[in-house]
């Protein structure tokens, strides 16, 4: 065979071997050299770049239909869908099974807001036509600014017939003053209120009545069963039965001269205290309750029980030694034979059965720290400030006792002789508003008036829009040009806005579950923080001190550096605007001023 013939086989071999492949390689042909050399051209088949380009649908069908593929992908879909079911039954049984943190229980509704404590007759006027005397349709009428301050609660002075408009001084215990109208009439009104959102506790004294009262009356007068309606006594050699005192000052016995006895009067003469010894009495009070509940009250609250026994001997109380008293003023003695006697306990507790039993919340104040009046809802713990000097180490001291008290019974707080303590009386309010337990908080303070002031709600007319008659029933509040609800509103830095800003802020968890940490600076300022996981934390300090103070708040647990001031009293208006960050080692207090600051917490758990 000559070389032609074999060059000509190899070509065919070539171009046989790309006819064969031509779906799967691409050829590249390159010239060699920079410039053809005699006439002859060289080619290079070193360089051939192939492209996997896939197979055809005939090919991919007869791999689609063969028994292993078919099983394969059968098994591939089984398994993920297996898989998948078994990731979200497992994350279910995670869910269902893995322990849980406890949601804290929800507050209820009494103990969610203050308790805003009011005298009917001086809240407003609302009838038609208006006699200057406050009354039920007033108080509906207004229910929008309660609403709008974030009150929920309100405790009432009693709606009775009384002497002389004194809710002190009853001489009906179930009947309706006729100042507030009838009885239907209370009804529609606390119905009103409760669509409203707000609550009605009725306070009730039962240990005294009215002088005036037709019991007392017929109790002079020896006729049955009144006779002994009332604490009376003959006396001995023309003395006093005892050394027992009045707490308004003087003999807590006064003569009366036609039935020749002393009767008894732990406050004053024109009260004299009903004779719970007789259970004629306590069953009446039962009956009294549950006949004001049925009127649509929501709850009752009892004042002064600790006064409703008395030693049967009239045994003299014994000397308290508290210094600075003398014999004739009331804490010279002990009263351990007039007060928290143990008589008290089951009267309590059946008192507390008929209130819950018709469905009403039952509220206690003058009772000892002891669990046997844990049946009560709600119990008062007064906060005492005698001579009206207040100290860091007392308020330490009230509050971590009252933190103790609070895991038995959640407390309810009054603030007593505010009129002693201007200065402090706001910041105390404050103080309390942000602490466990409920503050109850007397109508007007939202507005810096004196408790049992007449309420001024704007200048449209001389009688400060409370009334259109000639005059209201007791004189205005003597700074009520300045302290009524319309320009109290206008002003942004007014302690309206405080209050109404601190009630909002007791909807956080830290205040209404979490935990709180106290402490005393510098011995002369009160501080604590209120603190609940995954929420901001609260910082409130008071300088009780009438100078200024540097405080140093960065050791209290939790506290970082920087606060935010979110409420102050007066005296810090200039120095701490509202929302600006202040550094926990160095804050400047002014005497008698408080400042409330919000905080991120460092590492807490509680």
């Amino acid at each position: 065979m000559d070389n032609n013939g074999k060059l000509n086989r190899e070509d065919e071999a070539e171009e046989k071997l790309v006819e064969d492949g031509e779906a799967n390689m691409k050829v590249e042909i390159q010239l060699v050299g920079n410039e053809p050399q005699n006439g002859e051209t060289k080619i290079s088949m070193s360089e051939i770049k192939a492209a996997f380009i896939g197979m055809g649908k005939e090919e991919l069908m007869k791999y689609a239909n063969d028994p292993f593929w078919v099983k394969l992908r059968w098994f591939l879909f089984l398994l993920f869908w297996l898989l998948w079911f078994g990731m979200l039954f497992g994350a279910v049984a995670i869910i269902l099974l893995a322990p849980k943190c406890s949601s804290p229980e929800p507050r209820n509704w009494y103990e969610n807001s203050p308790i805003y404590h009011l005298t009917v007759s001086d809240f407003k006027d609302g009838a038609s036509p208006q006699d200057g005397v406050g009354d039920l349709e007033g108080l509906l009428e207004k229910a929008s600014y309660l609403k709008e301050l974030g009150i929920e609660t309100l405790m009432i002075d009693p709606l009775m017939p009384s002497t002389m408009g004194n809710p002190e001084r009853i001489e009906d215990f179930k009947q309706v003053d006729p100042r507030y109208g009838t009885v239907d009439n209370v009804k529609k009104v606390l119905s009103a209120l409760k669509q409203e959102g707000l609550h009605v506790i009725m306070r009730i004294v039962p240990n005294y009545s009215s002088n005036n009262h037709t019991w007392f009356q017929k109790s002079i007068e020896k006729v049955p069963p009144y006779s002994d309606y009332y604490v009376w006594s003959n006396g001995k050699a023309d003395e006093p039965p005892s050394n027992w005192l009045s707490v308004n000052g003087g003999s807590a016995w006064t003569w009366n001269d036609h039935r020749k006895q002393y009767y008894l009067h732990q406050f004053s003469e024109t009260q004299p205290d009903l004779n719970f010894r007789n259970p004629e009495l306590i069953e009446y009070f039962s009956e009294v309750f549950k006949w004001w509940l049925d009127l649509g009250l929501s709850g009752i609250h009892v004042d002064k029980v600790d006064f409703l026994f008395e030693s049967l001997n009239y045994t003299d109380e014994t000397i308290s030694n508290n210094p600075g008293t003398v014999h004739d003023e009331y804490d010279f003695y002990r009263h351990t034979n007039t007060r928290d006697l143990p008589e008290l306990v089951g009267v309590i507790k059946q008192w507390a059965a008929v209130v819950k039993n018709s469905s009403g919340v039952f509220s206690l104040n003058g009772v000892p720290d002891s669990e046997e009046f844990d049946s009560a809802n709600l119990i008062h713990r007064p906060l005492v400030i005698k001579n009206g000097v207040l100290t860091a180490e007392h308020l330490e001291r009230y509050i971590n006792h009252k933190l103790k008290m609070n895991q038995q019974t959640w407390t309810v707080e009054t603030i007593g002789k505010l009129d002693q303590l201007s200065d402090s009386a706001e910041c105390l309010t404050d103080m309390m508003l942000l602490l466990p337990g409920t503050l109850v908080v007397p109508s007007g303070s939202e507005l810096g008036l004196e408790p049992g002031s007449i309420i001024p709600w704007d200048l449209s007319n001389n009688n400060a829009g409370f009334t259109t008659a000639n005059s209201t029933w007791k004189k205005l509040p003597s700074d009520y040009l300045e302290a009524n609800v319309e320009n109290e509103k206008m002003q942004a830095d007014s302690y309206y806005h405080t209050f109404k800003s601190l009630v909002k802020e007791r909807a956080s968890p830290s205040i209404m579950h979490g935990a709180t940490e106290t402490a005393v600076i510098n011995s002369t300022v009160f501080a604590f923080t209120r603190l609940k996981s995954g929420n901001p934390g609260y910082l409130v300090a008071f300088n009780l001190e009438p100078k200024e103070k540097v405080v140093n708040l960065s050791k209290m647990k939790h506290v970082p550096d920087e606060l935010t001031v979110i409420a102050r009293s007066k005296q810090l208006w200039k120095q701490l605007p509202l929302k600006t960050s202040i550094l926990s080692n160095s804050l400047m207090m002014a005497p008698a001023s408080c400042v409330v600051l919000q905080f991120v917490p460092l590492n807490t758990e509680a």
